[in-house]
């Protein structure tokens, strides 16, 4: 009797955990319909107007896939009507040759407001020195390569460390070459 007793509490937790997994997946399986039913559908929403629920666009308007014959002036033509933002794309993307881009790649496209900003930040003569800044991370910003911190040295005549490192100060006004 206990034999039979055994089996049968065996076979009745083997039944409840199948039970429990097989609900498991009935509940994955119709998330999984439903979410597939109603992609692309639009929404109505308070004021009348409709939108696409997927965010898929609005991920793919910050992106630009290159193609043939495109070279980083006519893309910055395209978004925002003016040759000149092609060195905010290059930052963007961190390509280092902008006459060098490759078919397929993706570039990230800023909105027209952070592109504006890059390029006043990059179009700069003069740099307001924060607390912690250095030649190496001003250089950075001004150029995006930081190995050209000799240059801002050279044009503002900064004194040096023992160390040998140039001396720059905290809010002071430094000359930017461009």
């Amino acid at each position: 009797m206990t034999k039979k007793k055994t089996n049968f509490l065996a076979n009745w937790q083997e039944n409840w955990a199948g039970l429990v997994v097989g609900a498991i997946v009935v509940v994955i399986i119709a998330l999984l319909v439903v979410n597939f039913i109603n992609r692309g559908k639009e929404e109505q929403i308070d004021n009348g107007a409709s939108t696409d629920i997927t965010t898929s666009q609005e991920e793919k308007s910050n992106q630009y896939k290159i193609v043939a014959g495109d070279s980083l002036s006519k893309i910055a033509q395209n978004y925002y009507q003016d040759e000149s933002y092609w060195i905010v794309l290059a930052r963007a993307n961190n390509i280092l040759n902008p006459n060098v881009i490759y078919v397929d790649t993706n570039l990230q496209i800023p909105s027209k407001e952070d592109a504006g900003k890059m390029r006043d930040e990059m179009t700069q003569t003069t740099y307001k020195v924060a607390q912690g800044d250095t030649l190496f991370t001003i250089a950075e910003k001004m150029y995006g390569d930081g190995s050209r911190w000799a240059i801002i040295s050279k044009a503002n005549n900064l004194g040096r460390l023992p160390n040998g490192n140039p001396l720059v100060f905290a809010d002071s006004t430094i000359r930017i070459p461009r």
